[in-house]
């Protein structure tokens, strides 16, 4: 008999049977075709889940392919340099997954002969992998009935729920991880939780859920009350902090002055153009403590002296909780040679046509294309100074 609208919704082991079923058929015809999908694949299922982090699907999609053709199994990621790494992540941003992903393959191939454990404690014991991720490798996997709560999977199960609270305290999350974990059933683990994914991707979308068509709409707390669009709660994100700062485009004989930074910290080993921090937070710690013109900081960093150009460009970009505003000047050099100053563990003169080759930080790799794109945006006036 259909249940009544108006009737409070049972969250009885029947109810927890209904969502199963419902969401499984559901699945097996609409769920999304993934690269990482369908094989099994531990590997893939951990390299899939570090690409995600903060990634949509569509994005890492020609990185995962591109990345699993370079290194395609643990032992081959394992034995990679981190530079050829970080190359092949290159573009796809929050590079500190690719550390933990590499540090992940060695202790995998360490520790476990190169297989990826189907322990739960030597799984969330590995670098980068933390509860989620487990609990993805777990069920995906190897078919374990382990729980996953992220974006889309909390948004569900707090609507599921019509849970008013904001989903960033402890007591929501320790909350729809108890759901999670009722839920998930004892056998075909993955495929549940691949289809709670699918369903918040899709059809309970953060806005306008597409209640209608949704297979679990009658066994939902929220659709009953009404309350679908406002859910889940969240507290609002606090605004970026700005930044500017300024970096140079520096040419000697046909050549660019490039920087290494240490391997530590923001951009730990990327390369990328002589950069100074102007106003406001320094989140790549670049600042020497007391204001400094261009060309001075430029000096300090690399041992070039060099004579800046008016700006040619402007980027902005974001990076951890920073809006940074990056002016970008054309300049030559004047004397001296290259040497790493503070917080680099390199600098030197490289041809425009080698910039590809380096792992760049995503400011540069653009401002490399643009220079590629016309090599004469290095000139300037002379009379600019």
């Amino acid at each position: 008999m259909k249940r009544d609208a108006g009737e409070p919704v049972d969250r009885s082991a029947a109810w927890i049977c209904s969502i199963r079923d419902r969401l499984l058929s559901w699945y097996a015809e609409n769920g999304r075709d993934l690269p990482w999908r369908g094989e099994g694949d531990p590997y893939r299922v951990l390299l899939s889940e570090m690409m995600l982090v903060q990634t949509t699907v569509a994005a890492v999609i020609p990185y995962f392919a591109r990345f699993l053709e370079r290194f395609p199994d643990v032992r081959s990621l394992a034995e990679a340099p981190e530079s050829d790494v970080l190359k092949a992540w290159e573009g796809l941003g929050y590079y500190r997954r690719a550390r933990q992903l590499h540090e992940a393959a060695r202790v995998i191939v360490a520790r476990h002969a190169g297989v990826i454990p189907a322990d739960a404690e030597a799984v969330r014991a590995l670098p980068g992998v933390g509860r989620y991720m487990a609990g993805a490798i777990l069920s995906f996997a190897f078919d374990r009935p382990e729980p996953i709560v992220e974006a889309n999977t909390q948004r569900v199960l707090a609507r599921l729920l019509a849970w008013e609270e904001d989903l960033k305290t402890s007591r929501s999350r320790e909350r729809l991880w108890e759901a999670a974990g009722r839920l998930v059933p004892p056998e075909g683990a993955g495929r549940f939780n691949q289809a709670l994914m699918d369903l918040g991707a899709t059809v309970c979308t953060p806005r306008a859920p597409a209640c209608l068509i949704c297979p679990l709409s009658t066994l939902c707390e929220a659709r009953r009350r009404g309350i679908q669009d406002r859910l889940p709660v969240a507290a609002p994100r606090k605004p970026p902090l700005a930044v500017a700062e300024a970096c140079v485009l520096a040419e000697k004989k046909g050549e660019l002055l490039v920087v290494r930074r240490r391997e530590s910290g923001l951009w730990a080993g990327f390369w990328e153009f002589p950069t100074v921090h102007l106003e406001g937070a320094d989140p790549a710690g670049r600042s020497f403590g007391e204001p400094v013109d261009l060309e001075e900081g430029v000096r300090r960093l690399t041992g070039v002296r060099v004579r800046v150009g008016p700006e040619v460009r402007a980027l902005s970009y974001g990076v951890t909780k920073h809006k940074v505003l990056l002016r970008v000047h054309p300049a030559k050099a004047v004397s001296g040679s290259p040497r790493p100053g503070p917080g680099l563990s390199d600098a030197r003169w490289i041809p425009p046509a080698e910039l590809p080759t380096l792992t760049l930080g995503a400011p540069a790799r653009k401002l490399a294309r643009w220079i590629a794109e016309d090599p004469k945006r290095l000139e300037w006036p002379s009379q600019g100074r």
